[in-house]
């Protein structure tokens, strides 16, 4: 299933972007790294052999908190609004305005969401049946709450850089906690990597928040010239 998802997010976003250039476009190469890098860590979570525990905390990092991030660094709201035919174009800027898309990317939601699926799945025994649902959940809640963190794709709240700051915070607390409740409970090795990856990929996610706000915040020398599209390009980042 991962690597079927990995392929379809591939395919259908290199299509995409193809269809730019053929039309004399452009698009940021680090947002189709991004995505690149998504489809790998999916791809790797699918191959990825789970004997126990710590292969378990291995998928989950890739999949639901390394995936996520890459997944709204490469905008895929902002490509597909810019390839799609006029009438799905249409529909997807209606989803965008509709008041559960306002609810989910508020920064408070996105990041109970993001919390309380991570919770869930370590904390609370469910069904086999409902783990796929579970994790689909987890990887939608990511995503949400990267997009609204550092993601390029227009959503209809853009919080300020304190409120950002204080959502990461808030969520790496949770995880560090997680981690900490988990080793308590005996789970060593798998406990350990969760603490530590989580906190590498949640480092990351910091130095792309602001990394983001410096390119916009940052002075621009006076008298230098604008190539045209500059304005453009500046507002899609």
């Amino acid at each position: 299933m991962l690597l079927f998802a990995a392929g379809v997010l591939l395919a259908s976003y290199l299509v995409a972007e193809g269809g730019l250039h053929r039309r004399g476009d452009r698009w940021p190469v680090p947002r189709t790294g991004a995505a690149v890098a998504a489809a790998v860590a999916w791809a790797v979570a699918g191959l990825w052999p789970v004997r126990g525990a710590v292969d378990d905390v291995v998928v989950h990092l890739l999949v639901t908190m390394a995936a996520p991030v890459l997944l709204a660094l490469s905008a895929p709201v902002s490509l597909a609004l810019r390839t799609v035919p006029p009438r799905l174009r249409g529909l997807l800027v209606l989803g965008l305005h509709l008041r559960w898309s306002r609810v989910v990317t508020w920064l408070p939601v996105a990041t109970a969401l993001e919390v309380g699926g991570l919770y869930l799945y370590y904390l609370v025994p469910v069904p086999p049946a409902v783990h796929g649902l579970l994790m689909v959940h987890m990887v939608a809640a990511g995503w949400l709450f990267a997009t609204a963190l550092v993601g390029p794709d227009p959503v209809p709240h853009r919080p300020s850089l304190g409120g950002k700051a204080v959502a990461l915070l808030t969520v790496f607390a949770a995880h560090d906690v997680l981690a900490k409740l988990l080793y308590a409970r005996g789970g060593g090795a798998a406990a350990e990597l969760l603490f530590y990856g989580g906190d590498v990929v949640e480092l990351l996610t910091a130095v792309a928040l602001f990394g983001r706000w410096y390119r916009r915040s940052r002075p621009r020398p006076v008298g230098r010239p604008v190539r045209p599209g500059a304005v453009r390009d500046r507002a899609a980042r």
